[in-house]
Protein backbone atom coordinates (compact mmCIF):
# COMPACT_ATOMS: atom_id res chain seq x y z
CA UNK A 1 0.00 0.00 0.00
CA UNK A 2 1.34 3.80 -0.77
CA UNK A 3 2.56 6.36 1.29
CA UNK A 4 -0.56 8.04 0.49
CA UNK A 5 -3.11 5.70 0.68
CA UNK A 6 -2.29 4.59 4.33
CA UNK A 7 -2.30 7.98 5.38
CA UNK A 8 -5.86 8.64 3.80
CA UNK A 9 -6.84 5.78 4.78
CA UNK A 10 -5.26 6.52 8.51
CA UNK A 11 -7.76 9.90 8.04
CA UNK A 12 -10.52 8.03 7.21
CA UNK A 13 -10.52 5.78 10.57
CA UNK A 14 -10.24 8.55 12.95
CA UNK A 15 -12.93 10.21 11.33
CA UNK A 16 -15.24 7.25 11.39
CA UNK A 17 -14.32 6.53 15.19
CA UNK A 18 -14.88 10.19 15.86
CA UNK A 19 -18.36 9.61 13.60
CA UNK A 20 -19.08 6.45 15.35
CA UNK A 21 -18.68 8.02 18.73
CA UNK A 22 -20.57 11.00 17.74
CA UNK A 23 -23.49 9.20 16.62
CA UNK A 24 -23.76 6.87 19.51
CA UNK A 25 -23.91 10.24 21.73
CA UNK A 26 -26.38 11.58 19.91
CA UNK A 27 -28.46 8.93 19.20
CA UNK A 28 -28.35 8.59 23.30
CA UNK A 29 -29.40 11.80 23.82
CA UNK A 30 -32.13 11.78 21.31
CA UNK A 31 -33.60 8.49 22.78
CA UNK A 32 -33.47 10.20 26.30
CA UNK A 33 -35.33 13.43 24.50
CA UNK A 34 -37.93 11.46 23.21
CA UNK A 35 -38.80 9.66 25.88
CA UNK A 36 -39.16 12.26 27.81
CA UNK A 37 -41.43 14.27 25.23
CA UNK A 38 -43.51 10.77 25.75
CA UNK A 39 -43.44 10.65 29.60
CA UNK A 40 -45.17 14.26 29.45
CA UNK A 41 -47.37 13.57 26.69
CA UNK A 42 -48.57 10.58 29.19
CA UNK A 43 -48.87 13.00 31.72
CA UNK A 44 -50.32 15.63 30.35
CA UNK A 45 -52.84 12.92 29.37
CA UNK A 46 -53.28 12.22 32.82
CA UNK A 47 -54.24 15.50 34.21
CA UNK A 48 -56.27 16.04 30.79
CA UNK A 49 -58.89 13.18 31.90
CA UNK A 50 -58.88 13.50 35.12
CA UNK A 51 -60.06 17.17 35.14
CA UNK A 52 -62.97 15.93 32.53
CA UNK A 53 -63.97 13.22 34.52
CA UNK A 54 -64.57 15.45 37.62
CA UNK A 55 -67.45 16.75 35.29
CA UNK A 56 -68.78 13.36 34.27
CA UNK A 57 -71.31 12.95 37.40
CA UNK A 58 -73.02 15.87 36.65
CA UNK A 59 -73.28 14.97 33.00
CA UNK A 60 -76.81 14.08 31.58
CA UNK A 61 -74.85 11.57 28.91
CA UNK A 62 -71.88 10.37 30.55
CA UNK A 63 -71.06 7.86 27.70
CA UNK A 64 -70.72 10.36 24.96
CA UNK A 65 -69.21 12.60 27.37
CA UNK A 66 -66.63 9.86 27.43
CA UNK A 67 -66.20 9.18 24.06
CA UNK A 68 -66.11 12.57 22.93
CA UNK A 69 -63.55 13.01 25.51
CA UNK A 70 -61.60 10.14 23.80
CA UNK A 71 -61.81 11.60 20.23
CA UNK A 72 -59.93 14.79 21.74
CA UNK A 73 -56.73 12.96 21.67
CA UNK A 74 -57.09 12.48 18.01
CA UNK A 75 -54.33 14.03 16.22
CA UNK A 76 -51.54 13.89 19.05
CA UNK A 77 -48.12 12.80 18.36
CA UNK A 78 -47.57 11.36 21.32
CA UNK A 79 -50.60 9.67 23.07
CA UNK A 80 -52.86 7.03 21.99
CA UNK A 81 -56.59 7.03 24.35
CA UNK A 82 -58.55 3.69 24.38
CA UNK A 83 -61.91 3.47 26.15
CA UNK A 84 -62.31 -0.02 27.64
CA UNK A 85 -65.84 -1.67 28.69
CA UNK A 86 -66.23 -3.45 31.93
CA UNK A 87 -65.50 -6.85 29.92
CA UNK A 88 -62.15 -5.51 28.82
CA UNK A 89 -63.68 -4.72 24.95
CA UNK A 90 -61.95 -1.50 22.90
CA UNK A 91 -65.01 1.11 23.08
CA UNK A 92 -63.38 4.14 21.22
CA UNK A 93 -60.03 4.95 20.52
CA UNK A 94 -58.06 7.60 19.25
CA UNK A 95 -56.47 8.34 15.95
CA UNK A 96 -52.80 9.72 16.59
CA UNK A 97 -51.44 11.89 14.07
CA UNK A 98 -49.70 9.83 11.31
CA UNK A 99 -46.55 11.14 9.88
CA UNK A 100 -44.89 10.44 6.73
CA UNK A 101 -41.45 9.98 8.21
CA UNK A 102 -41.05 6.69 8.71
CA UNK A 103 -37.79 5.47 10.25
CA UNK A 104 -35.90 2.04 9.32
CA UNK A 105 -36.72 -0.75 11.69
CA UNK A 106 -33.66 -1.11 13.15
CA UNK A 107 -33.82 2.78 14.10
CA UNK A 108 -36.73 2.36 15.30
CA UNK A 109 -35.77 -0.35 17.58
CA UNK A 110 -32.83 1.52 18.53
CA UNK A 111 -34.75 4.49 19.56
CA UNK A 112 -38.40 3.36 20.81
CA UNK A 113 -39.15 3.87 24.36
CA UNK A 114 -40.73 1.33 25.49
CA UNK A 115 -43.34 2.51 28.14
CA UNK A 116 -46.02 1.07 30.31
CA UNK A 117 -49.37 1.92 29.20
CA UNK A 118 -51.25 4.10 31.71
CA UNK A 119 -55.02 3.20 32.84
CA UNK A 120 -56.83 6.04 34.11
CA UNK A 121 -60.14 4.35 35.68
CA UNK A 122 -63.85 6.17 34.90
CA UNK A 123 -65.76 7.48 37.90
CA UNK A 124 -68.10 4.98 39.33
CA UNK A 125 -71.26 6.70 38.20
CA UNK A 126 -70.48 5.69 34.92
CA UNK A 127 -71.49 2.53 34.58
CA UNK A 128 -70.52 0.01 31.42
CA UNK A 129 -66.91 1.78 30.96
CA UNK A 130 -64.14 0.33 33.01
CA UNK A 131 -61.26 3.08 32.29
CA UNK A 132 -59.56 5.08 29.78
CA UNK A 133 -55.70 3.51 28.54
CA UNK A 134 -53.42 5.60 27.03
CA UNK A 135 -50.54 4.35 25.04
CA UNK A 136 -47.11 6.13 24.21
CA UNK A 137 -46.83 6.60 20.17
CA UNK A 138 -43.29 7.12 19.48
CA UNK A 139 -43.68 6.70 15.73
CA UNK A 140 -43.58 10.49 14.93
CA UNK A 141 -40.59 11.50 17.30
CA UNK A 142 -38.32 8.85 16.23
CA UNK A 143 -39.23 9.81 12.18
CA UNK A 144 -38.57 13.29 13.07
CA UNK A 145 -35.02 12.29 14.47
CA UNK A 146 -34.71 9.69 11.65
CA UNK A 147 -35.21 12.78 9.26
CA UNK A 148 -32.46 14.37 10.94
CA UNK A 149 -30.22 12.49 11.15
CA UNK A 150 -30.13 11.55 7.25
CA UNK A 151 -29.60 15.21 6.86
CA UNK A 152 -26.67 15.31 8.79
CA UNK A 153 -25.36 12.62 7.63
CA UNK A 154 -25.53 13.22 3.84
CA UNK A 155 -24.29 16.58 4.69
CA UNK A 156 -21.14 14.81 6.36
CA UNK A 157 -20.82 11.85 3.59
CA UNK A 158 -20.99 14.92 0.97
CA UNK A 159 -18.38 17.02 3.20
CA UNK A 160 -16.34 14.19 3.86
CA UNK A 161 -15.90 12.67 -0.20
CA UNK A 162 -14.86 16.22 -0.98
CA UNK A 163 -12.15 16.70 2.29
CA UNK A 164 -11.06 13.05 1.19
CA UNK A 165 -10.46 13.78 -2.54
CA UNK A 166 -8.63 16.93 -1.26
CA UNK A 167 -6.70 15.33 1.33
CA UNK A 168 -5.34 12.92 -1.30
CA UNK A 169 -4.62 15.51 -4.06
CA UNK A 170 -3.01 17.42 -1.38
CA UNK A 171 -1.28 14.59 -0.20
CA UNK A 172 -0.07 13.00 -3.48
CA UNK A 173 1.19 16.60 -4.51
CA UNK A 174 3.15 16.76 -1.07
CA UNK A 175 4.50 13.12 -1.45
CA UNK A 176 5.20 13.48 -5.05
CA UNK A 177 9.22 14.68 -4.84
CA UNK A 178 9.35 11.19 -2.99
CA UNK A 179 8.44 9.48 -5.81
CA UNK A 180 11.07 11.96 -8.06
CA UNK A 181 13.50 10.85 -5.33
CA UNK A 182 12.79 6.98 -5.72
CA UNK A 183 13.02 6.99 -9.49
CA UNK A 184 16.30 9.25 -9.30
CA UNK A 185 17.87 6.78 -6.58
CA UNK A 186 17.02 3.93 -8.82
CA UNK A 187 19.28 5.63 -11.69
CA UNK A 188 21.73 6.52 -9.45
CA UNK A 189 22.26 2.50 -8.29
CA UNK A 190 22.24 1.66 -12.10
CA UNK A 191 25.33 4.17 -12.61
CA UNK A 192 23.31 7.38 -14.18
CA UNK A 193 24.95 9.72 -11.85
CA UNK A 194 23.06 12.79 -13.81
CA UNK A 195 19.78 12.37 -12.60
CA UNK A 196 18.89 15.69 -10.50
CA UNK A 197 15.58 16.50 -9.16
CA UNK A 198 13.26 19.52 -8.75
CA UNK A 199 13.70 20.74 -5.20
CA UNK A 200 9.71 21.54 -4.33
CA UNK A 201 7.18 20.67 -2.24
CA UNK A 202 7.37 21.14 1.71
CA UNK A 203 10.29 22.81 3.34
CA UNK A 204 11.22 19.46 4.33
CA UNK A 205 11.07 17.48 0.97
CA UNK A 206 12.70 20.64 -0.51
CA UNK A 207 15.83 20.22 1.54
CA UNK A 208 15.76 16.56 0.80
CA UNK A 209 15.95 17.22 -2.67
CA UNK A 210 18.92 19.40 -2.44
CA UNK A 211 21.04 17.22 -0.39
CA UNK A 212 19.99 14.41 -3.00
CA UNK A 213 21.28 16.86 -5.67
CA UNK A 214 24.30 17.35 -3.98
CA UNK A 215 25.13 14.13 -3.53
CA UNK A 216 24.96 13.41 -6.58
CA UNK A 217 26.97 15.99 -7.72
CA UNK A 218 29.82 14.57 -5.77
CA UNK A 219 29.00 11.13 -7.34
CA UNK A 220 29.25 12.48 -10.76
CA UNK A 221 32.61 14.34 -10.24
CA UNK A 222 34.06 11.16 -7.73
CA UNK A 223 33.52 9.16 -11.28
CA UNK A 224 34.65 11.94 -13.50
CA UNK A 225 37.80 11.54 -11.30
CA UNK A 226 38.51 8.02 -11.48
CA UNK A 227 37.49 7.80 -14.73
CA UNK A 228 40.52 10.12 -15.31
CA UNK A 229 42.62 8.20 -12.68
CA UNK A 230 41.92 5.24 -14.97
CA UNK A 231 43.18 6.55 -18.14
CA UNK A 232 46.38 8.35 -16.24
CA UNK A 233 47.27 5.00 -14.52
CA UNK A 234 47.04 3.20 -17.91
CA UNK A 235 49.28 6.12 -19.29
CA UNK A 236 51.78 5.90 -16.25
CA UNK A 237 51.81 2.46 -16.53
CA UNK A 238 52.73 2.51 -20.48
CA UNK A 239 55.72 5.25 -19.49
CA UNK A 240 56.56 2.80 -17.21
CA UNK A 241 56.82 -0.62 -19.45
CA UNK A 242 58.13 2.05 -22.06
CA UNK A 243 61.01 3.13 -19.37
CA UNK A 244 61.54 -0.65 -18.54
CA UNK A 245 62.27 -1.45 -21.91
CA UNK A 246 64.37 1.39 -22.91
CA UNK A 247 66.43 0.88 -19.72
CA UNK A 248 66.90 -2.98 -20.46
CA UNK A 249 66.96 -2.59 -23.89
CA UNK A 250 70.29 0.46 -23.05
CA UNK A 251 71.83 -1.08 -19.93
CA UNK A 252 71.24 -5.29 -19.83
CA UNK A 253 71.29 -5.53 -23.92
CA UNK A 254 74.74 -4.84 -24.21
CA UNK A 255 76.12 -6.24 -21.27
CA UNK A 256 74.15 -9.60 -22.07
CA UNK A 257 75.85 -9.59 -25.64
CA UNK A 258 78.86 -8.59 -24.64
CA UNK A 259 78.89 -12.09 -21.80
CA UNK A 260 77.71 -13.74 -24.99
CA UNK A 261 80.32 -12.71 -26.57
CA UNK A 262 82.80 -12.98 -23.83
CA UNK A 263 81.54 -16.72 -23.22
CA UNK A 264 82.10 -17.78 -27.10
CA UNK A 265 85.55 -16.00 -26.73
CA UNK A 266 86.21 -18.29 -23.29
CA UNK A 267 84.99 -21.12 -25.58
CA UNK A 268 87.56 -20.29 -28.74
CA UNK A 269 90.31 -19.71 -26.48
CA UNK A 270 90.43 -23.14 -24.22
CA UNK A 271 90.19 -24.89 -27.55
CA UNK A 272 93.19 -22.70 -28.86
CA UNK A 273 94.79 -23.85 -25.42
CA UNK A 274 95.16 -20.35 -24.84
CA UNK A 275 94.87 -20.65 -20.96
CA UNK A 276 96.14 -17.36 -19.85
CA UNK A 277 93.85 -15.07 -21.69
CA UNK A 278 90.87 -16.83 -20.00
CA UNK A 279 90.66 -15.30 -16.74
CA UNK A 280 90.92 -11.65 -18.25
CA UNK A 281 87.20 -13.14 -20.01
CA UNK A 282 86.16 -14.25 -17.16
CA UNK A 283 86.24 -11.10 -15.02
CA UNK A 284 84.82 -9.04 -17.70
CA UNK A 285 81.84 -11.59 -17.68
CA UNK A 286 81.74 -11.51 -13.91
CA UNK A 287 81.95 -7.87 -14.42
CA UNK A 288 79.10 -7.33 -17.02
CA UNK A 289 77.21 -9.93 -14.69
CA UNK A 290 77.44 -7.38 -11.62
CA UNK A 291 76.24 -4.70 -13.28
CA UNK A 292 73.32 -6.42 -15.03
CA UNK A 293 72.79 -7.65 -11.30
CA UNK A 294 72.89 -3.99 -9.79
CA UNK A 295 70.50 -2.73 -12.56
CA UNK A 296 68.01 -5.44 -11.91
CA UNK A 297 67.99 -4.39 -8.15
CA UNK A 298 67.00 -0.76 -9.31
CA UNK A 299 63.66 -1.93 -11.63
CA UNK A 300 62.40 -4.22 -9.16
CA UNK A 301 62.96 -1.29 -6.64
CA UNK A 302 60.91 0.81 -8.97
CA UNK A 303 58.26 -2.15 -9.78
CA UNK A 304 57.30 -2.73 -5.78
CA UNK A 305 58.63 1.07 -4.31
CA UNK A 306 59.41 0.88 -0.78
CA UNK A 307 56.43 2.13 1.57
CA UNK A 308 57.89 5.00 4.14
CA UNK A 309 56.49 3.14 6.94
CA UNK A 310 59.40 0.12 6.14
CA UNK A 311 62.66 2.04 6.15
CA UNK A 312 60.98 4.93 7.77
CA UNK A 313 60.19 8.89 6.36
CA UNK A 314 63.89 9.90 5.87
CA UNK A 315 65.38 6.71 4.56
CA UNK A 316 62.68 6.47 2.06
CA UNK A 317 62.91 9.75 0.71
CA UNK A 318 66.99 9.73 0.50
CA UNK A 319 66.61 6.48 -1.00
CA UNK A 320 64.28 8.15 -3.91
CA UNK A 321 66.49 10.74 -4.14
CA UNK A 322 69.73 8.06 -4.38
CA UNK A 323 67.97 7.12 -6.93
CA UNK A 324 67.72 10.23 -8.97
CA UNK A 325 71.45 11.45 -8.00
CA UNK A 326 72.60 7.79 -9.65
CA UNK A 327 71.38 8.76 -13.14
CA UNK A 328 71.76 12.45 -12.83
CA UNK A 329 74.94 13.59 -11.93
CA UNK A 330 74.27 16.89 -12.96
CA UNK A 331 71.82 17.63 -10.56
CA UNK A 332 72.22 19.22 -7.17
CA UNK A 333 70.29 18.03 -3.96
CA UNK A 334 69.64 19.68 -1.25
CA UNK A 335 67.70 18.46 1.13
CA UNK A 336 66.57 19.13 4.54
CA UNK A 337 64.41 16.57 6.66
CA UNK A 338 62.68 16.47 10.06
CA UNK A 339 65.11 15.16 12.85
CA UNK A 340 62.26 13.36 15.05
CA UNK A 341 59.59 11.39 12.47
CA UNK A 342 57.60 10.82 15.74
CA UNK A 343 55.65 13.77 14.63
CA UNK A 344 54.20 12.19 11.92
CA UNK A 345 52.24 8.96 11.80
CA UNK A 346 52.40 6.57 9.64
CA UNK A 347 49.40 7.57 6.95
CA UNK A 348 51.57 11.25 6.59
CA UNK A 349 54.73 9.56 5.99
CA UNK A 350 52.95 7.56 3.47
CA UNK A 351 51.22 11.00 1.89
CA UNK A 352 54.93 12.49 2.03
CA UNK A 353 57.12 10.45 0.75
CA UNK A 354 54.78 10.15 -2.25
CA UNK A 355 54.41 13.83 -2.83
CA UNK A 356 58.41 14.14 -2.64
CA UNK A 357 58.58 11.02 -5.27
CA UNK A 358 55.96 12.27 -7.79
CA UNK A 359 57.31 15.95 -7.51
CA UNK A 360 60.74 14.71 -8.29
CA UNK A 361 59.76 12.64 -10.94
CA UNK A 362 57.99 15.50 -12.89
CA UNK A 363 61.03 18.05 -12.11
CA UNK A 364 63.55 15.38 -13.81
CA UNK A 365 62.13 14.24 -16.55
CA UNK A 366 60.07 17.70 -17.75
CA UNK A 367 61.83 19.90 -16.16
CA UNK A 368 65.86 19.65 -16.88
CA UNK A 369 66.92 21.14 -13.29
CA UNK A 370 70.33 21.45 -12.33
CA UNK A 371 69.25 21.81 -8.78
CA UNK A 372 66.30 20.60 -6.50
CA UNK A 373 65.49 21.25 -3.05
CA UNK A 374 63.65 19.04 -0.72
CA UNK A 375 62.36 20.39 2.68
CA UNK A 376 60.16 18.46 5.38
CA UNK A 377 59.42 20.65 7.91
CA UNK A 378 57.16 22.29 10.82
CA UNK A 379 55.05 25.04 10.84
CA UNK A 380 53.26 27.03 13.32
CA UNK A 381 50.62 24.91 14.88
CA UNK A 382 53.12 21.90 14.76
CA UNK A 383 51.58 21.99 10.68
CA UNK A 384 53.73 19.87 8.63
CA UNK A 385 55.08 21.22 5.38
CA UNK A 386 56.47 19.85 2.67
CA UNK A 387 58.17 21.77 0.20
CA UNK A 388 59.52 20.50 -3.29
CA UNK A 389 61.28 23.32 -5.62
CA UNK A 390 63.45 23.06 -8.59
CA UNK A 391 64.89 25.69 -11.22
CA UNK A 392 64.11 23.63 -13.85
CA UNK A 393 62.80 25.55 -17.23
CA UNK A 394 59.45 26.90 -16.94
CA UNK A 395 58.50 26.08 -20.83
CA UNK A 396 57.90 22.57 -20.30
CA UNK A 397 57.65 20.36 -23.20
CA UNK A 398 54.60 19.77 -25.46
CA UNK A 399 54.05 16.01 -23.52
CA UNK A 400 55.06 18.02 -20.04
CA UNK A 401 52.37 20.35 -20.25
CA UNK A 402 49.88 17.72 -21.29
CA UNK A 403 51.01 15.63 -18.20
CA UNK A 404 50.66 18.90 -16.18
CA UNK A 405 46.70 19.97 -17.99
CA UNK A 406 45.60 16.57 -17.32
CA UNK A 407 46.83 16.27 -13.42
CA UNK A 408 48.97 12.94 -14.73
CA UNK A 409 49.97 12.09 -10.84
CA UNK A 410 49.15 15.71 -9.54
CA UNK A 411 45.12 14.15 -8.75
CA UNK A 412 47.06 11.18 -6.92
CA UNK A 413 49.25 13.81 -5.07
CA UNK A 414 45.93 16.13 -4.70
CA UNK A 415 43.84 13.20 -3.26
CA UNK A 416 46.56 11.72 -0.79
CA UNK A 417 47.55 14.86 0.91
CA UNK A 418 42.94 15.92 1.20
CA UNK A 419 42.83 12.37 2.55
CA UNK A 420 45.49 13.03 5.44
CA UNK A 421 43.29 16.68 6.00
CA UNK A 422 45.80 18.73 4.25
CA UNK A 423 46.40 21.07 1.04
CA UNK A 424 48.55 20.73 -1.84
CA UNK A 425 49.45 23.97 -4.49
CA UNK A 426 51.62 23.70 -7.22
CA UNK A 427 53.19 26.82 -8.75
CA UNK A 428 55.59 28.60 -11.12
CA UNK A 429 58.49 29.82 -9.32
CA UNK A 430 57.56 33.86 -10.04
CA UNK A 431 59.95 35.91 -11.73
CA UNK A 432 62.63 32.74 -11.35
CA UNK A 433 62.28 29.46 -13.48
CA UNK A 434 61.40 26.10 -11.99
CA UNK A 435 58.18 24.76 -10.32
CA UNK A 436 57.27 24.74 -6.44
CA UNK A 437 54.91 22.19 -4.72
CA UNK A 438 54.02 22.64 -1.45
CA UNK A 439 51.69 20.37 0.92
CA UNK A 440 50.77 21.11 3.78
CA UNK A 441 49.60 18.09 6.57
CA UNK A 442 47.73 19.55 10.32
CA UNK A 443 49.35 18.63 13.25
CA UNK A 444 48.77 15.20 15.24
CA UNK A 445 46.04 15.12 18.02
CA UNK A 446 49.42 14.27 20.17
CA UNK A 447 52.43 16.36 20.08
CA UNK A 448 55.32 13.78 20.47
CA UNK A 449 58.11 15.75 19.75
CA UNK A 450 59.53 18.94 17.77
CA UNK A 451 60.80 19.28 14.13
CA UNK A 452 64.41 20.28 13.80
CA UNK A 453 63.21 22.71 11.31
CA UNK A 454 60.54 25.44 10.82
CA UNK A 455 60.28 27.01 7.71
CA UNK A 456 59.54 30.49 7.50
Amino acid sequence: MSLRARVVLSIALVFVIGMSGGAGLAGWHARRSIDQELRAGLVGGQQTLRRAFDGLSRSDHPARELTQLVATFDGDRHVRAVLLSDQGRVLAASQPFASRRTAPAWFDRFMRSDLAPVRVATPGAVRGYSAIVLQSVPANDVGDVWLEFSDVAGSLAVVCTLGFALIYLTIGRALRPLQDLSESFVLIGSGDYRARVRERGPPELSQLARGFNSMAGRLAAMETRNRALEEQLLTLQDEERADLARDLHDEIGPYLFAVNVDAAMVGQLAQDRRLMEIPDRLASIQAAVGHMQSHVRDILGRLRPTRAVELGLNAAIEDVIAFWRARHGDITFDVRLLEDEAVVDEAQKETIYRVVQESLNNAVRHGRPNRIEVVVSAGPGGEIITRISDNGSKARSPKASRVEQSGYGLIGMRERVAASGGSLSINQGGGEPGWTVIARLPAMARDRGRPSEVLA
